[in-house]
């Protein structure tokens, strides 16, 4: 049974209330989390960058791994993290784990793939303070800075086409829809001739939420549909785009690629905490019970397991 109106604002008003209520600093606990690096060879990747970081805002540490790419956190509670890991002339890696403190956590494996743009040779190694300089503005807010920056490198580099991805990001926090798609394109062209797939599924989702802001939504998801046809496996490029939807307020596309985030990988809570409020959202509290049950049966230690408990009383009152 469906519920609108008031008991639905009432829900919402709990909801809003509960999170307010939670430990601004989450993460302190008993459990241990560990693991190695390793490059596509299965060689450790020794003094890579490993951060941890709770999804709730909680704790953030990082270390480094060792001579045989370990790396280990402790001290930890109960939740959904983040792993990334960076190292020089490999991609930035990132998974999420579920930390437990009642069972042993399994130890992780992180694969490093090379750095496509460290495999292209730079035309000039000085022009490398260019990208450098034009990421420092980027960051800062100094967009048109940024942009001459970028455009300095991709001049003396025209053969490195991610330089395109770091232009079109420019273009679109400068407003400018027309030129970060130009931007997103030409590094989709560059990704295609080298194929990366990885990268071509970051421009294709790239130009899939250009069109979502434009409100162009058949486009919007053959883009995100293409994009995930070429990285089935990643789950947080699903989640991304399921994100991006419910910003939107295309809640029916959000709740698919939630779902299909879920799907790839099965005991990730956060997704189906995202489709409960999806289904709250559209009114329907029967779905959203059904997914807050979901989510307590696949994580029901973490710090938004209360969160999650008491939304469900208040639901169920309102039935």
């Amino acid at each position: 049974m469906k519920k609108t109106g008031k008991s639905i604002f009432s829900i919402v008003l709990t909801l809003v209330l509960l999170a307010c209520l939670l430990p601004a600093q989450a993460g302190r606990g008993k459990g241990r989390l560990s693991g190695v690096v390793v490059d596509e060879q299965g060689a450790p990747v020794i003094g890579a960058e490993v951060i941890l970081e709770y999804a709730a805002e909680g704790l953030k540490e990082s270390t480094k791994t060792n001579k045989k790419g370990e790396w280990a956190f402790i001290g930890l509670g109960t939740g959904t993290v983040r792993i990334t890991v960076a190292a020089d002339n490999f991609l930035v890696k990132s998974e999420l784990v579920e930390v437990k403190q009642l069972e042993i956590n399994p130890k992780m494996t992180l694969v490093l793939s090379e750095d496509p743009e460290k495999k292209m040779r730079l035309q000039d190694e000085a022009s490398l303070e260019f990208l450098e300089r034009g990421n420092q503005f980027f960051q800062q807010g100094k967009f048109e800075e940024a942009l001459a920056a970028y455009r300095e490198f991709a001049e003396i580099n025209p053969d490195v086409y991610i330089i395109n991805f770091n232009i079109g990001d420019t273009h679109r926090e400068m407003k400018n829809p027309a030129g970060a798609a130009q931007s997103y394109e030409k590094g989709l062209a560059g990704a295609r001739q080298a194929d990366d797939r990885v990268l071509q599924a970051k421009a294709l989702a790239a130009l899939g939420e250009l069109r979502l802001a434009e409100k162009d939504f058949p486009a919007a998801s053959e883009y995100f549909r293409q994009s995930i046809e070429l990285n089935p496996q990643d789950e947080l490029l699903a989640f991304n785009v399921a994100e991006i939807f419910f910003a939107g307020n295309q809640i029916t596309e959000a709740i698919e690629y939630y779902e299909l985030a879920a799907k790839i990988k099965p005991g990730w809570s956060e997704p189906l905490q995202k489709i409960a409020y999806a289904w709250l959202n559209q009114g329907d509290i029967e779905k959203a019970v059904a997914y807050l049950q979901r989510f307590l049966e696949v994580d029901p230690d973490s710090e938004q397991a209360e969160l999650v408990k008491n939304l469900l009383n208040s639901l169920k009152k309102n039935k």
